[in-house]
């Protein structure tokens, strides 16, 4: 019998998982956990409602979101789970707000859905914590449970009295794509048939779309989030780059660690990692990126290095094309030797050029020579 209890007891508490598995923190992520001023910034900029959110009243927070819904007495019920990319918890005097980041580097259709599971799953947790505080206070010493006096009938039977409150949570997903948002913003898009039906739910998310924003809106910011977002913007753009840089030096003198990987990160050049070197290293324990993109600019490192300068610019920036290619497919694995001899005997430009891009886009090996269509002879 106990044996019996315990399986259907076990049965209850896992029930059935739902979410996502284990999330780990990319550089993008720690570009606004590790670091409260840009995480502050961001949303004081984004959503500029109510008192501007101040870093020092900022805490981590759980990335894990769990809560247990109960569907029946026999069956027990099921556990939701979710993880955020970034959560901080807003506090003065007491929690006032969950704000949690969404990352995305590709378009999800799924967005608002997205938004909505996270969301639920905090507010159901919410709920429960306080549905069990008032079951707990609202049993006898003999284990049964009575209504104390004051509390009505319906709040009893909901476990929710007209005084309790939930926090609120606010998600706000930060698109990197170059290619621009064409996804739904609002849940009611996602509708088979009119999207705008009355009384259907309408749920906005909050999206910054990063290489559609303004220079305006970019230099609104005060801090290093004006480097990774223009610099992100400006990427595939040498000449508004390098005007980008000259017009805001000092964001770009002395720039953390952890905001050069995720620069790195954004654009996928192996050539960005030159500046993580003693040569750009500032006293402040940052890096100079203004002095190295420009020397990368300056020495055409952007597009390819410049080597074999006797044999011709072009075929020296060729050359640093197809070395900065082989970089790319290398960090999937070992180069199989065929692929090597047909990037080294290639002799366009505009083709290298355009397996650079699926490099940088791809998965792995197999991706590449799939989206490239390179196959063996």
């Amino acid at each position: 019998m106990k044996k019996k209890e315990s399986e259907h007891k076990r049965r209850k508490i896992n029930g059935r998982i739902a979410g996502q598995s284990m999330k780990k923190d990319t550089v993008t992520t720690l570009l606004f956990k590790t670091n409260n001023e840009n995480f502050a910034e961001l949303f004081n900029r984004t959503l500029p409602v109510g008192a501007p959110i101040s870093a020092e009243t900022l805490a981590d927070g759980d990335i894990k979101e769990t809560a247990y819904l109960r569907i029946t007495k026999k069956d027990g019920g099921t556990a939701l789970v979710q993880y955020r990319d970034v959560v901080k918890e807003a506090m003065d005097g007491r929690a006032f707000a969950v704000l949690g980041i969404e990352n995305q580097s590709e378009i999800d259709y799924a967005m608002p859905y997205r938004v909505l599971e996270l969301d639920f799953v905090h507010y159901a947790r919410q709920m429960q914590v306080i549905r069990d505080r008032h079951e707990t206070e609202w049993r006898r010493k003999d284990g049964r449970k009575h209504r104390p006096s004051g509390v009505t009938s319906g709040e009893y039977l909901g476990r929710f009295l007209k005084a309790d409150r939930i926090v609120r949570c606010i998600t706000l997903v930060v698109y990197w794509g170059t290619k621009p948002w064409d996804g739904p913003t609002r849940l009611s898009e996602l509708f088979d048939g009119e999207t705008d039906m009355p009384g259907a739910v309408q749920l906005d998310i909050n999206l910054l779309d990063v290489c559609r924003m303004t220079d305006a809106e970019i230099c609104s910011y005060t801090g290093e989030l004006r480097t990774v977002f223009g610099f992100r913007k400006y990427a595939d753009n040498k000449e508004k780059l390098k005007a980008f840089i000259a017009e805001n030096q000092s964001y770009f003198s002395s720039v953390s660690r952890t905001a050069v990987d995720a620069l790195v990160e954004l654009t996928h050049s192996p050539e960005l990692e030159e500046i993580k070197t003693s040569k750009y290293e500032t006293p402040k324990g940052g890096f100079n990126v203004c002095l190295g993109i420009q020397g990368m600019i300056q020495d055409g490192k952007m597009e390819g290095r410049r080597e074999g300068l006797k044999e011709g610019k072009t075929e020296g920036k060729m050359e640093g094309k197809r070395e900065s290619l082989l970089t790319w497919l290398e960090a999937y694995g070992t180069v199989p030797d065929w692929v090597k001899k047909r990037i080294l005997n290639t002799t366009s430009m505009p083709l290298l050029d355009d397996w650079v891009r699926i490099a940088a886009r791809a998965a792995s090996m197999k991706d590449f020579l799939e989206r490239a269509g390179l196959r063996e002879a």
